[in-house]
């Protein structure tokens, strides 16, 4: 993923590099180029999420603290209303995720991360959290069709949200269509999702696959949302050049906003932070 993000990098700038060296006021290619490399060069992250996700007709909202390392990947998830917590360390526990309930406390289950337990009524699976996957979509978009950058991205002026002064950058697919596309031997929605860099919520919902996340036949003929979406509306922290509010909408209207709070950025976690016997976890 970050090798596509760098690759990014360079083409924006040779898009740009080269212009007036007078000019005083940033560029939408700038503010991009500024926050492809800020999310590259992400090392751990922990913040607050606020989501909303549009499942079938109607919307859930949810509210969940995490803490990211991002190499070996470490992802630790807690959703104080819903009394879970999730603990994934890359490499152990034969891949899977140790949840913790609070209605069953005396329990842990090991539950694999992109299985229907874990990914029941939610867009992204637990490996998409952070800033991380925002950075690949937008990576991917620009690679996709690096002459249209301008028909895509737009610099709308800046605003303050949460107390901190944003850019804010629209992205805008008007080619947003649906497609039929014959599934290969030992695909899976996410994996389809992923090649195409689209929704994998959306194919799912689309091809009544909603509550299945095995493989799929090979030769399927499935209905498949490209781009990821219609439009995008997204802040961007003008000091950390990171988004902290991004609203995505598809051909229905509103399809999900998630909205990033406290947010830290390439901070040294202790050494037990991503163990179940850390201090204050229920695991």
């Amino acid at each position: 993923m970050k090798k596509t993000i760098a690759i990014a990098i360079i083409l924006i700038s040779s898009i740009f590099i080269g212009g007036s060296k007078d000019r005083k006021s940033i560029t939408c290619r700038e503010i991009i180029l500024h926050t492809l490399d800020s999310i590259k060069n992400i090392r751990t992250q922990s913040l607050h999420v606020k989501a909303t996700e549009r499942i079938g007709k109607r919307f859930l909202i949810a509210e969940s603290y995490i803490k990211l390392n991002v190499s070996p990947k470490k992802i630790y998830f807690h959703s104080p209303a819903k009394g879970i917590e999730l603990l994934w360390v890359e490499g152990t526990n034969k891949g899977n995720a140790i949840v913790h309930s609070q209605s069953i406390p005396l329990i842990n289950f090991d539950l694999d991360p992109f299985g229907s337990i874990v990914r029941k009524d939610q867009h992204h699976t637990i490996f998409d959290l952070g800033s991380s996957y925002i950075g690949k979509t937008i990576a991917n978009t620009i690679l996709s069709s690096p002459k249209d950058f301008d028909k895509h991205f737009s610099y709308a002026g800046t605003l303050t949200w949460d107390n901190k002064e944003c850019y804010q950058i629209i992205i805008n697919y008007p080619e947003y269509k649906f497609i039929e596309y014959i599934t290969k031997k030992g695909e899976t929605v996410t994996s389809i999702a992923h090649k195409l860099n689209t929704s994998d919520y959306k194919i799912r919902y689309k091809n009544n696959l909603s509550s299945y996340f095995g493989s799929i036949k090979e030769g399927e003929k499935l209905i498949i949302p490209i781009p990821y979406c219609s439009k995008v509306i997204m802040y961007i922290d003008k000091k950390m050049y990171l988004p902290i509010n991004i609203t995505v909408y598809d051909d229905e209207g509103l399809f999900e906003a998630y909205e990033f709070t406290k947010m830290r950025i390439n901070h040294s976690f202790t050494s037990d932070e991503f163990s179940k016997n850390y201090k204050g976890y229920g695991f």
